[in-house]
């Protein structure tokens, strides 16, 4: 089992509007058959450190591959991508992690 997940920096004061943007994003990877996504709001956390990550887990990579390629294909989501991207000081970063336990 796989963990992938969207690590975002917002601009100041706009870390709200990012989490709101990715409940879009759950419904658009749970319209693929994806697994429930999570959304994690930083509380407090180190400097540098991402304020608000989107993670849902996949049983193997090629699953995560497919999904990927469903929701990057969805014009809604080109718009999507558009909009967040001027909430964030830098581009999102992608981690995959294996479940070890």
């Amino acid at each position: 089992m796989y963990v992938s997940r969207l690590a975002f920096h917002s601009l100041p004061g706009r870390a709200n509007e990012v989490e709101q943007a990715l409940r879009e994003l759950h419904d658009m990877v749970i319209a693929t058959g994806g697994s429930t996504p999570r959304i994690l709001r930083t509380h407090f956390a180190s400097s540098g450190a991402p304020d608000v990550v989107f993670e849902h887990e996949n049983p193997d990579l090629a699953n995560l591959e497919n999904h990927l390629r469903q929701v990057n294909e969805n014009p809604y989501f080109q718009e999507w991508r558009r909009q967040i991207s001027t909430l964030l000081w830098q581009a999102p970063k992608r981690e995959i992690y294996i479940i070890v336990e």
